[in-house]
């Protein structure tokens, strides 16, 4: 595969003759634009072969501890929690669990949005963190961070959701960005306004983290605690009836 790589790189520098150096003409142009798509799609195929090869057995985890975003006034509600990622394989679904406390106690059935944003930088408060990562520039709610809304109850959101469009690892891996909880609902592009195809509407920043990569353990323990919950949850029902 590197020599056909090697072999790509030397076509491509053989491609130009006395005339372009004068100017490249548009068949040259042509050329250049094929030979570095497939150089690029070697390139591609070269690292994911690598990352295929030395991914964890358990799969791949990534932690986020989720804090209040330092620019909040003494008004806003203090988000905190864990956001937990697994991934069983190179270009497998993502799946995650959402563990946040600290909203506002208000009638259940709320919802809040979360979503990934562009840079892990929350040095300012999650208003540093950018606009939502969107490597293919398509509209929202299509961003591969779009997770979407999350029902809140008694202050707290728990959730696993699975089949997640986002990665852990390739060309477009959310590891260094940052995931950001929302005071609003996502409108999932409908709103009818620019903002809408960008972000959702969402509102205001109340809390982010930064996606780091983990170990199995953390999510092993949530995946006890769920267990766990829903036990609890079937016991109550049972009692209840």
């Amino acid at each position: 595969m590197l020599a056909l790589l090697g072999s790509c790189l030397l076509l491509a520098a053989g491609a130009f003759t006395e005339e372009d150096a004068l100017g490249p003409t548009a068949n040259t142009a042509e050329q250049i634009r094929d030979m570095h798509s497939k150089v690029t799609e070697i390139w591609q195929e070269l690292t994911q072969q690598g990352a295929r090869e030395g991914w964890p057995e358990a799969g791949l985890h990534a932690a986020c501890h989720v804090q209040p975003s330092a620019s909040l006034d003494a008004a806003q509600p203090r988000v905190t929690g864990l956001v937990l990622f697994r991934q069983l394989a190179l270009g497998a679904k993502l799946e995650a669990y959402f563990d946040l406390q600290g909203f506002p106690a208000e009638a259940n059935g709320s919802s809040r949005a979360i979503h990934v944003h562009q840079f892990g930088d929350v040095s300012r408060g999650c208003e540093a963190t950018g606009p939502h990562y969107n490597p293919l520039a398509v509209p929202h709610p299509q961003h591969p961070g779009d997770f979407g809304n999350f029902a809140v109850r008694d202050g707290r959101l728990w959730k696993h959701r699975a089949g997640l469009a986002a990665s852990l690892a390739g060309p477009h891996s959310i590891v260094g960005r940052a995931v950001v909880v929302h005071a609003g609902t996502d409108d999932l592009g409908r709103g009818g306004d620019q903002a809408s195809l960008e972000n959702g509407n969402a509102g205001r920043r109340l809390a982010c983290c930064v996606v780091g990569l983990s170990g199995p353990e953390p999510w092993a323990r949530l995946v006890q605690e769920h267990a766990q919950r829903r036990k609890r949850r079937r016991e109550s029902e049972c009692k209840a009836t």
